[in-house]
């Protein structure tokens, strides 16, 4: 049982890495780009909302 899970996690990060380097192959970023603040609601809204 030890065994075949070892194997099981062995093929899983191959696979992992080999997507990674098609990834990077292909010309695409390694992390994805941030996620961007919703439109009309900015960083000082937010905090005016939160103020007591």
């Amino acid at each position: 049982m030890l065994s075949r899970t070892a194997d099981h996690l062995f093929w899983l990060s191959r696979c992992i890495e080999r997507a990674g380097r098609a990834r990077s192959a292909r010309g695409e970023a390694k992390t994805p780009p941030r996620a961007t603040a919703r439109p009309g609601f900015s960083a000082n809204e937010r905090e005016s909302k939160h103020a007591v």
